[in-house]
């Protein structure tokens, strides 16, 4: 059944102005619950990347939304089909024109929206903050300079009716930005100067206010939003369907965060919180995939007791077992050793899930110690906190020990350039380190095979039970051997460098199929093949540790958001057409007001390791002090503190190794300008 585009003449509070973009027509279908199990499948609507570029600090990842609507649709055996448009306003009017049938999204709901809508029962409530910079909090609302701030407010957004409904903020100058805005790039706005205030919802509000030393909240408006799932207003069995599942899914069973819970109630509440830091091991996001040795593994975990998994990210180490004692969350997986002083605690270890050796590391121009002889004339870096501050001091022979608060990268950053003499690191961590720096020696084994272990509350006896059933069974199985050889099997060592030398003017098999696709988007071919080379050294066949495939190494996710079919990844067209539009959507991350050049390493870097960890530099380097506009010695210097957990844990996208992107676009830039070299030199040649 065709909807007519009329249908949304009446709907100007949804942001109605143009037609939505052409989709086939049978894509268009208006029907109530029985209709859609006649046919056999529902759609899913969802903002195209929501929820791809985001590290969640707490509570509910826009993943976690995705699962509960395919499981939705599973309980009332139907298939899924997942729906992506771009534009949020669009999103909302393609439920009442026939293109979905559910939005998958947090919705405001407002007394406006629902005489066109259908909204389920709200999944959260939030406040809704007045945020704007530092300086703006001392001035009086009702003075003439207050008034004259301006306000940036996403277009088609609910906080559009908050404004009006508000009289201090409705006399505000007010700035519509692009409704495909997301929460940190408004934040950068302020912080540039470009407006001075904006709404937001608490839930994206607090983290963004919390790690920027420029903002503020002024102000929580008194009213509090619902926020929902949408339909359309005339299926209401599928409403009350979708009601239903979700009180039994998701709100009947949802705890409060400060809620100690066993396994039982875990199950009930459908959500199992892993407290953790952000890092190489533990927890992080590359190219969109959430990633991390533990999370994995208690994913594992998660998934075989029905639960989705929570991560809980704590400000730094010292304040793990506080977190935990405090039940704000069930538990901690952050590479925790085993030993009698943390037991004494009271708290319970699991079976452990690894075992590591404590190796003496140093630079390799300063060799390690190989004895315990050898320790009499050096001096040993640790932080108290660790575990090999108390195993040190448990020596017969003395050894000078100096106290220090940085972190494990930190401290071997310092024993790398000499500034400290040696430190004690655990070898699977140092087998990361290796991978990306060679510049480290490995010597004496302090202790040998200390055990790493998972830590609950001492009161989750059945919790404690089920994570030693599933470690015992998990513990070299097939899936952590893979699972082991991803994180720690040194893929450095392996991987070929050799370099392709130039013959002719051809710069790659591929480059028809690159100058082709490079066109469409207005990118330079020859820059688009150094970034091929750069991912694949023109291997269609290559995948990298996370998954990535092919030329371009996309993600099989990233391929579905830009329209390519994940299983035509290995073929070179396919996986240039997803490797460009790609290198498009993240160069639309960035206004277009930066030069078009700073542009486009923004672009790249950002191709590397994430749009969001990009926009985290830039916010570190104007807090250093640096040109956020300016990649090359400016935020590609902010983008190197990103690995270290000082800054890392106030990131809003968490740890990234941040010389992988800096050393990406350094090498494709040189690369490109010895393409342009060499392309220049033959035609010079050949018109002589």
């Amino acid at each position: 059944m065709v909807v007519a585009w009329a249908i949304c003449a009446s709907m100007s509070i949804l942001g109605c102005g143009s037609p939505p973009r052409e989709a086939p027509q049978e894509d268009f279908f208006v029907g109530d619950l029985e209709d859609i199990e006649l046919r056999g499948y529902i759609r899913f609507g969802r903002q195209t990347w929501a929820g791809f570029d985001s590290l969640p600090q707490e509570g509910l990842p826009m993943q976690s939304y995705y699962r509960l609507a395919e499981e939705f649709a599973r309980k009332r055996r139907l298939s899924a089909r997942w729906v992506d448009i771009d534009d949020f306003v669009e999103l909302l009017q393609a439920t009442a024109t026939g293109r979905v049938d559910v939005v998958i999204s947090n919705v405001t709901v407002t007394e406006s929206r629902k005489q066109l809508l259908g909204f389920t029962i709200p999944l959260t409530l939030s406040d809704e903050w007045l945020i704007g910079r530092t300086e703006i909090k001392a001035m009086d609302f009702e003075s003439e300079a207050f008034r004259q701030l301006t306000l940036g407010i996403p277009a088609g957004t609910a906080y559009l009716d908050s404004v009006a409904a508000t009289p201090v903020l409705a006399e505000l100058m007010l700035e519509q930005l692009p409704s495909m805005m997301l929460p940190d790039e408004v934040v950068d706005g302020i912080t540039a100067g470009r407006f001075d205030l904006t709404l937001m919802d608490a839930g994206s509000a607090r983290y963004l206010v919390k790690n920027n030393v420029n903002l503020e909240r002024l102000w929580t408006l008194p009213k509090r939003r619902e926020l929902a799932w949408v339909t359309r207003r005339d299926s209401p069995n599928l409403l009350a369907a979708l009601d239903r599942f979700l009180v039994e899914q998701h709100i009947g069973g949802r705890r409060v965060q400060q809620d100690r819970q066993d396994l039982a109630g875990i199950r009930a509440g459908g959500t199992l919180r892993m407290l953790t830091l952000t890092g190489p091991h533990t927890f992080f996001l590359w190219r969109g995939e959430l990633l991390g040795f533990e999370y994995e593994l208690l994913k594992l975990f998660a998934e075989e007791q029905g639960v989705r998994l929570e991560v809980v990210l704590a400000p730094d180490r010292a304040s793990l077992f506080e977190i935990l004692e405090s039940d704000g969350a069930d538990i901690l997986a952050a590479a925790v050793t085993v030993t009698e002083e943390r037991k004494k605690t009271g708290l319970h270890f699991s079976q452990p899930y690894m075992y590591v050796d404590e190796v003496f590391v140093s630079a390799a121009s300063n060799p390690p110690p190989e004895t315990f002889d050898d320790l009499k004339n050096r001096i040993v870096y640790l932080n108290p906190v660790t575990s090999h501050w108390q195993h040190l001091q448990q020596l017969e022979s003395p050894v000078e020990i100096r106290p220090v608060t940085e972190d494990a990268e930190t401290l071997l950053e310092r024993v790398r350039n000499l500034d400290y003499d040696v430190t004690l690191m655990d070898s699977h961590l140092l087998a990361i380190e290796r991978a990306y720096h060679g510049d480290l020696a490995e010597g004496l084994v302090l202790t040998e095979d200390a055990p790493i272990a998972w830590v609950v509350h001492p009161d989750n006896i059945e919790l404690g039970e089920a994570l030693d059933e599933f470690t015992k069974r998990m513990y070299r199985s097939k899936t952590y051997n893979l699972l082991w050889l991803k994180y720690f099997g040194n893929e450095r060592r392996v991987s070929r460098h050799e370099r392709q030398r130039l013959v002719g003017a051809e710069l790659s098999p591929y480059d028809a199929l690159v100058k082709q696709r490079s066109t469409e988007f207005e990118f330079d071919w020859r820059m688009v093949v150094a970034q091929m080379y750069q991912e694949s050294k023109f291997d269609p066949t290559i995948t990298s540790f996370a998954g990535a495939r092919g030329l371009m190494q996309v993600m099989p996710r990233t391929a579905g958001q830009v329209g390519v079919d994940e299983a035509e990844l290995w073929e070179p067209e396919p996986n240039i057409v997803a490797g460009v539009r790609y290198l498009n959507w993240t160069r639309a991350r960035f206004e277009d007001s930066l030069p078009l050049g700073e542009r486009l390493w923004f672009a790249l870097a950002a191709y590397n390791a994430g749009p969001g960890h990009v926009r985290d530099a830039r916010r570190l380097a104007r807090e250093q002090g640096l040109n956020p506009d300016l990649w090359f010695d400016n935020v590609e210097r902010a983008m190197l503190l990103l690995s270290k957990p000082k800054y890392a844990q106030r990131a809003h996208y968490g740890f990234v190794r941040g010389s992988e992107p800096v050393k990406y676009v350094r090498e494709i830039r040189e690369r490109y300008r010895a393409y342009v070299d060499h392309l220049n030199e033959l035609e010079r040649a050949s018109s002589n």
